[in-house]
C-alpha cells in the first residue's frame, strides 16, 4: 500500500475511534421526573432531571411553560447530594394540563446541551 494510503487509512481510523469519545463528552438527558411524555395524576412539587454526564448546576436553567403558555413558577435547579449528573428543580403547579420543560445543561467538561420534553397532569 502506498504510504498516503496507509496515511489515509490511519487519519481515518483514528476520527472513527475518536467520534464515539466526543458524542459521549456532553450532558444530555436521559430520564426526568415526571417522564417525558408522562400523564400524572397528580402535580410535582419538584422536576428530578438526570443527565447522561456530570452537570454544573449553578450554570443550568430550567423554564416550565403551563398549559395556556404563561410561565410555570419554578425555583433555581439545585444539584442532588452524591449524584453528580441529577438536579432538581422545585416547581409550583396548580392546574391539569400539557407542561412543557426546556432546559440548559453544563457539564462539568464544560460543554453546553439544550432540550425540551413536556408532560401532563391529567383533570
Amino acid at each position: 500500500m502506498p504510504v498516503r494510503h496507509r496515511f489515509v487509512s490511519a487519519a481515518l481510523g483514528g476520527l472513527i475511534l475518536l467520534s464515539p469519545a466526543a458524542a459521549f463528552a456532553h450532558a444530555f438527558l436521559k430520564t426526568a421526573e415526571p417522564g417525558v411524555g408522562a400523564v400524572v395524576a397528580q402535580a410535582p412539587s419538584q422536576l428530578l432531571l438526570t443527565y447522561t454526564e456530570g452537570l454544573e448546576v449553578r450554570f443550568c436553567t430550567v423554564t416550565v411553560q403551563g398549559p395556556d403558555g404563561a410561565a410555570v413558577q419554578a425555583g433555581k435547579p439545585q444539584a442532588v447530594a452524591g449524584h453528580e449528573n441529577e438536579m432538581t428543580v422545585p416547581v409550583h403547579i396548580t392546574a391539569p394540563g400539557k407542561y412543557t420543560v426546556t432546559w440548559h445543561a453544563l457539564s462539568v467538561d464544560t460543554h453546553k446541551t439544550e432540550g425540551r420534553f413536556s408532560f401532563t397532569i391529567s383533570p
